[in-house]
């Protein structure tokens, strides 16, 4: 093949031939033009056999075989596509089979059912005739488009592999190749036959197709380009630079770079498809693309809100669309966007406002009800990255999961830093190590005596994604119960620790001893309730369904339900004293009440491990009576429940620390549980005064109560007291005793 780069007249030329990739976009036209005049047989030719795009061996010789639009919609089975088995480490392929799937089906059953759902979709247009020219649409908005994202998701994975030794020049297949998979994205994007905007523009492909949406929402720049378009390319242009460095891939800031880039591009690439489907909800004579692009992004939305996705889910794709149902799937559309790395402006007004752009996000944007004092809200989007890793480690995988695992070290949703210069996220694996914890948790020192070593959380974790021996149920299980049951907590205390450090001191003392640069406490602290609530949970008193989130706030609602703890509006009790909390602390540091606001964090920094207590007793529960050799996913989150609690559990009681140790960590040849749930809550009891909570907190399950040792002593003594007056004086007299050594 002619090595000579391919020019687009849009402004890019590639570093590798792309001219005959980007001819496919040519089979779209003349499908167009035929399907136009009626001749359903001839387009569906083309779209079948191919016409104009060539297809090369690995020497770069012509073979008979075409490239056609229906390998392209077909390249989810295995041994299709240019890129043989299945969409392996492609991560928006596997959002697109988890959001087509229903509730209680397999991955596989998803697999068979979908995974060529491009294919079925266009075939069954064609072979109706009242379509007229749907087909060749679909075949961008669902083939090219899926097709294109793989090519980036595969040229950040070839960039993976050379950074773990693989090297390219060596290679003579040519399947690990990053530059061309790079190119090859553009080359599906743009197009041949791709014009100029603004001079006659003239394109078949996903560049012209943003162009259209541009025009409808007025979200194109004084050149007449769509801001889509002109981000996409700069972005683009950005991967070319890291691909045209010496040793490109193998250092660790390159594959962060593009992680980040790939991210950002499949953020703008959804733009134009959100605003063509509500273009066609809107527009009557549309209606019949309504489904097509419903299908292009609804199913996107399984890395976001599972309550969100479900409800659009059933109005768009589970049925045929309602216009009655528009103000209420552009609702749920609209608070979908942030989550798919987009801005209400990003998507604009349609038709001068005949649809308004939507407002945005505040400051102030609202966690579960409560008002933060401070922006935090991009903090509060690591549970995102929870919840992507959750549903990437439900699919088969020949890498150990490797885009999950990319997710864990560079994260994607909490953007820190984002300007055309620099661009970075907080990623899981930053607040496993994170130094904070060392300089502002109270306990940090306790983990470290417990567990003998820092970062034991991340240590494991890592260990675990290159671990194939557990099932995948356990693997699973595993890595996110360290995710969400330790290294969140962990890092939440430092939060904390750092809001209690910084209280009194104003901007210019804080900068003077470097306790953190341009951070106030009140952020600090409004940075624990995000980390705490999660982006998940909406904006409504007591959170969402508890299908959404996945933060400790969540835990706290599901466990109130199985402890008998929840409160007069039916979320936990816990939850409605946090709020109580994190509204008295905010009051204290405006009012610079330091001596108050030490007791208030200490309050705050203890309840947050009442949820992770009753889960533990939980899985006490679940797994008593379970073998050894149990393959049962509630072992290891036992397990990892009782090693996030331990180092605290040591520090005031080692007797009750052994039994919760031999209970639910034991050793292979141990039977889980042996001496009973209720040892394990009575162990807890042990040490719930010294944490400064009373056991009605904790509550019971299945006849397992956390107060029955305060019940016995109540009965050996004849006594009636109240447990919440013993609980409460026992606070008191901890605070007297202690203010927390940072």
């Amino acid at each position: 093949m002619d090595p000579t780069p391919t020019v687009f007249d849009v402004g890019i030329t590639t570093l590798t031939n792309v001219t005959a990739l980007s001819r496919i976009a040519l089979d779209i036209k003349e499908m167009n033009d035929l399907l136009n005049s009626g001749d359903f047989l001839n387009a569906k030719r083309i779209y079948d056999e191919g016409k104009n795009s060539a297809q090369f061996d690995r020497f770069g010789n012509e073979i008979e075989e075409l490239l056609s639009l229906k390998k392209l919609g077909r390249a989810g089975l295995s041994g299709i596509g240019m890129s043989a088995g299945l969409y392996d480490e492609d991560p928006s392929f596997i959002f697109q089979m988890l959001g087509m799937m229903n509730v209680g089906d397999s991955v596989d059953e998803a697999l068979a059912k979908y995974s060529t759902y491009a294919d079925t979709y266009i075939t069954e247009t064609l072979n109706d005739e009242s379509t007229t020219h749907l087909a060749a649409q679909a075949s961008v908005v669902l083939s090219i488009q899926s097709y294109a994202v793989h090519q980036l998701w595969d040229g950040l994975n070839d960039c993976v592999e050379i950074q773990s030794g693989f090297n390219p020049e060596a290679d003579h297949t040519g399947s690990i190749n990053p530059k061309q998979s790079f190119d090859n994205f553009i080359a599906l994007y743009v197009g041949a036959g791709q014009t100029t905007p603004g001079l006659d523009e003239d394109g078949d492909s996903l560049y012209d197709l943003a162009q259209a949406a541009g025009n409808l929402f007025d979200t194109l720049d004084d050149n007449y380009e769509a801001y889509v378009n002109s981000d996409i390319r700069s972005l683009y242009q950005s991967i070319q630079q890291l691909m045209s460095e010496e040793n490109y891939c193998t250092r660790d800031d390159t594959i962060r770079q593009l992680w980040s880039l790939v991210n950002r591009i499949i953020a703008k690439m959804s733009i134009p498809h959100v605003q063509m489907l509500i273009r066609c909800m809107k527009d009557e004579k549309e209606y019949p693309k309504v489904r097509m692009y419903a299908m292009s992004i609804i199913p996107q939305l399984a890395q976001c809100r599972p309550s969100v996705q479900r409800k659009l889910k059933s109005y768009l794709l589970d049925k045929t669309y309602d216009r009655a149902d528009f103000p209420r799937i552009l609702s749920y559309l609209q608070q979908s966007y942030d989550c798919l790395g987009f801005t209400c402006n990003d998507v604009g007004a349609y038709e001068d406002g005949d649809v308004a752009a939507c407002a945005g996000y505040d400051s102030d944007h609202p966690m579960a009800a409560f008002v933060p004092k401070e922006d935090v809200r991009t903090l509060s989007k690591v549970d995102l990255d929870i919840l992507a890793i959750r549903e990437l480690l439900r699919f088969p995988s020949t890498q150990n999961n490797k885009m999950a695992q990319l997710y864990y070290k560079y994260g994607r949703a909490a953007v820190i830093v984002e300007d055309s210069f620099a661009y970075d996220t907080l990623s899981l694996q930053e607040m496993a190590r994170s130094a904070n914890k060392g300089k502002y948790s109270p306990y940090n020192q306790d983990f470290l005596e417990y567990h003998d070593q820092d970062n034991f959380a991340d240590k494991e974790i890592t260990a675990v994604f290159d671990d194939d021996k557990r099932t995948t149920e356990q693997r699973s299980a595993y890595i996110l119960s360290w995710m969400q049951y330790s290294v969140v907590p962990e890092y939440m205390m430092s939060l904390l620790g750092a809001a209690e450090r910084m209280c009194g001191n104003d901007e210019a003392e804080i900068q003077a001893r470097h306790l953190q640069d341009f951070m106030t406490p009140t952020y600090y602290w409004n940075a624990f309730a995000a980390n705490y609530i999660g982006s998940l949970e909406g904006v409504d008193s007591g959170g969402s369904d508890t299908i959404d989130g996945v933060m400790v706030w969540n835990l706290a609602n599901k466990r109130a339900v199985t402890f008998n703890t929840l409160n007069d509006e039916y979320f936990a009790e816990v939850n409605d004293e946090m709020l109580d909390l994190l509204y008295a602390g905010q009051t204290q540091l405006a009012r610079n009440d330091c001596v108050n606001f030490e007791k208030t964090t200490s309050r705050v920094i203890h309840l947050m491990l009442i949820p992770l207590i009753q889960n533990t007793i939980w899985y006490a529960i679940k797994n008593k009576g379970l073998a050894p050799s149990s393959q049962s996913e509630g072992l290891v989150i036992g397990k990892v429940l009782a090693l996030s609690l331990l180092p605290i559990v040591a520090k005031y009681d080692k007797d009750a620390a052994a039994v919760i140790e031999r209970n639910m960590i034991g050793t292979n040849a141990d039977r889980p549980v042996s001496d009973g749930a209720q040892a394990v809550a009575n162990a807890f009891y042990q040490v719930l005064d010294e944490l400064g909570w009373g056991c009605k907190y904790v509550g019971q399950a299945e006849g397992v109560d956390a107060c029955q040792l305060y019940s016995l002593t109540r009965i050996a003594s004849g006594g009636a007291l109240n447990y919440r007056s013993v609980a409460a004086s026992a606070f008191v007299g901890l605070l007297s005793l202690t203010a927390w050594s940072w």
